[in-house]
């Protein structure tokens, strides 16, 4: 070691006191990159695999024939048949998928003005607050059975009915073409507040002072709540509307769940583009699916071109509203 502080060598030189630093420094910076690339390969083979390969391999299926797999337009031609031929599979299934999604939207309203009720700590708030979260913690599988069985001619609504003097035809509501889908809509409204509980978090944290200064001014509940809250959580409900309006063209009850054959979701008219593209891929009642992906991957081009341009609409639209922060 000499006066400076660096090592001597045996060989007579100087060796600097940082010498060999370098070198664990690189290492150190491959270990940490090994790491990165070890954490990261299993999601972008993922996404490679499961979702762009998918893809893409979907877009091609639109424009080859199921069989042969020569190029054509044939598939395209089919589902505009399926979608404006009067009594088309394709017609009936949009039309019932448009009014799921219209019931989410009203159902987005709903749980916010419940959300706020409970905000509010109305009367029996509590008791209010464990009904609307049954739905959210109950399997679905348990709530459309017992929904079912409520609402059987042998079960408690017939029997209501039945004291009322109306009686319920044999085959039930969800047997009867005119009510199956009406029936099945009204299920989805009773269980359809699970939302509340990321509104009652975002309730939770508007400032309590906010509140007492509105109340100082003389503002009542509807003012507080239009011109106080709602801009306040704004965020949160311009992302839970963005959400619902991807599912534009999937919206579906559980279709599956109360009529598990595709012949009774065809007769009875239930039918949805979510489980019309389910029973074509995969089948029903261990028969399989049809075959027809080309009809199923043109039909999704289809939605997606008219589905991407409205959600960028409204999204742009809601950016536009200035964002409080607090």
């Amino acid at each position: 070691m000499n006066a400076e502080g660096n090592e001597v060598c045996e060989q007579g030189g100087v060796k600097p006191e940082n010498a060999g630093k370098p070198d664990k420094k690189r290492k150190i910076n491959v270990n940490r990159t090994l790491f990165i690339v070890s954490g990261l390969i299993l999601p972008i083979l993922s996404f490679l695999v499961f979702w762009l390969y998918v893809n893409f391999n979907s877009f091609l299926l639109a424009f080859q024939e199921p069989r042969t797999y020569e190029w054509t337009l044939n598939n395209f031609a089919q589902f505009w048949d399926e979608l404006t031929r009067e009594g088309g599979t394709i017609g009936i299934a949009l039309g019932n998928t448009l009014i799921y999604f219209a019931v989410g939207i009203i159902m987005l309203f709903l749980n916010l003005v419940a959300s706020y009720f409970l905000y509010k700590k109305i009367f029996m708030y509590k008791t209010f607050r464990i009904i609307f979260y049954l739905p959210a913690i109950i399997s679905a599988v348990v709530l459309t059975t017992v929904y079912a069985e409520f609402i059987k001619p042998q079960g408690p609504l017939g029997a209501i009915l039945k004291a009322m003097g109306i009686p319920m035809r044999p085959e039930g509501l969800l047997g009867d073409a005119a009510t199956a889908t009406w029936t099945i809509v009204i299920y989805t409204i009773w269980s359809g507040f699970t939302n509340m509980i990321l509104f009652h978090g975002s309730l939770a944290r508007i400032p309590g002072e906010i509140i007492e200064a509105a109340k100082l001014d003389g503002c009542g509940p509807f003012r507080e709540c239009i011109h106080i809250v709602f801009p306040l959580i704004l965020p949160m409900f311009s992302t839970m509307l963005i959400f619902n309006l991807t599912g534009l063209f999937t919206a579906s009850g559980p279709i599956l769940l109360f009529t598990p054959e595709i012949y009774e979701a065809t007769a009875y008219k239930t039918m949805t583009i979510s489980y019309w593209i389910f029973t074509q891929v995969y089948g029903m009642g261990g028969l399989g699916g049809s075959g027809y992906y080309g009809v199923v991957s043109a039909a999704g081009i289809c939605f997606t071109l008219v589905g991407v341009p409205i959600i960028l609409l409204v999204r742009k639209l809601l950016d536009k509203i200035p964002v409080v922060e607090y």
